[in-house]
């Protein structure tokens, strides 16, 4: 899967707002994680804490490009570069 290049025939960049503003609304949250981060991390317990933020905040980051519906059941454990092979 391979999101560095233009596709083919692919219009010209537009500006999209709503992405943009979906995206800035989760810097608060990116930026407390990054200042406890910074204070030190005393136990599992908070470790635990920190990056079960930080995976909320991955999630959020995903849903203005996947939508909402959640992660698949079953994603494959190997997908190749090209995206053209998986496998479970």
């Amino acid at each position: 899967m391979r999101h560095d290049g233009p596709r083919s025939g692919a219009r010209p960049a537009q500006p999209n707002s709503k992405l943009a503003d979906q995206l800035e609304r989760i810097t608060p949250r990116f930026d407390e994680l990054t200042q406890r981060a910074r204070l030190g991390i005393d136990s599992a317990d908070q470790y635990n804490e920190l990056e079960e933020l930080a995976q909320g905040i991955a999630r959020d980051i995903l849903e203005p490009f996947r939508g909402n519906a959640g992660r698949a059941a079953h994603p494959p454990l190997y997908l190749s570069a090209d995206g053209t092979k998986a496998g479970w």
